[in-house]
């Protein structure tokens, strides 16, 4: 394949992980509804081949809400961290369920659900469905006014929100900078809906490779045409598919709130 088989193209920084886990987020949504699809990087790209539009994928990604999931294997989940199930035709085949954010451990003797840091940014009044409900509904809102010739530019179109995943640092204020949290206040601040959400998606098969005190991450673009189970495997770097660069990803403090912070490459790792 080329950049010609391409049937979606979107400008990407890899350095914002959220960006690039939205790519990832892109591919899987892709196999999903067009089974085949592949993906890649290009120097400012990502590309998908496959049967639509990046246009038609968002508006099915945002068709209908998610169920919340309060158990889980006979377990109760706290709606903070409640795992989000999505069927895109109304349940007649099966979806797919996002629970990056929480996991299931051992805790005094008895087995809970729990959230799973980092990828659990959020905290007080906010909750995974609240999160998602209001991205859904902004990204909407940016779809019905979207040029298509500007479709492919749709992670640096910010709009502004109050709630937030935590994937994109190109929205984050530093707490340190301004002297309090916005998430705190309550304020909105510039976001992209489309990285957060599509971050979402990506992170339930990509997962990065975590350091020890899960606050940084290694990750790697992949140059060739991967379907996402072999794209996941050259995300995390457990496989080259050159040309790649790796990245050392970082969780920021922003008050009493975490997200991800922009990454650095690392260098001499890089399969040009």
């Amino acid at each position: 394949m080329n950049g010609h088989d391409a049937t979606i193209r979107v400008k990407v920084d890899p350095a914002n992980p959220g960006q690039f886990f939205a790519c990832c987020g892109i591919l899987e949504m892709a196999d999903h509804l067009w089974p085949g699809a592949e993906g890649w990087f290009t120097a400012d790209d990502f590309c998908v081949a496959g049967s639509g539009s990046l246009h038609s994928l968002l508006a099915v990604l945002i068709m209908d809400p998610p169920e919340e999931v309060l158990r889980v294997q006979d377990l109760e989940v706290k709606r903070l961290i409640a795992p989000l199930r999505f069927s895109f035709d109304g349940g007649a085949t099966d979806g797919f369920t996002l629970d990056a954010w929480m996991t299931i451990k051992p805790d005094k003797g008895k087995v809970v659900t729990a959230a799973n840091p980092p990828w659990n940014f959020w905290s007080g009044q906010q909750t995974s469905m609240r999160i998602w409900t209001a991205l859904r509904l902004a990204l909407a809102e940016q779809l019905r006014g979207l040029d298509p010739t500007t479709v492919g530019d749709l992670f640096n179109q910010r709009v502004l929100l109050s709630g937030r995943f935590g994937f994109d640092p190109g929205a984050a204020w530093n707490a340190l900078d301004v002297g309090f949290s916005p998430n705190e206040q309550g304020l909105e601040v510039a976001s992209s809906a489309a990285v957060e959400l599509l971050a979402a998606v990506g992170l339930q098969r990509f997962r990065p490779l975590m350091s020890d005190d899960r606050v940084t991450f290694d990750y790697s673009t992949w140059g060739q045409p991967l379907a996402p189970a072999v794209a996941a495997v050259a995300a995390c770097g457990a496989m080259a598919a050159p040309p790649a660069v790796r990245f050392r990803g970082r969780v920021v403090s922003r008050g009493s709130y975490a997200a991800l912070g922009y990454s650095s490459v690392l260098r001499g790792d890089n399969n040009e």
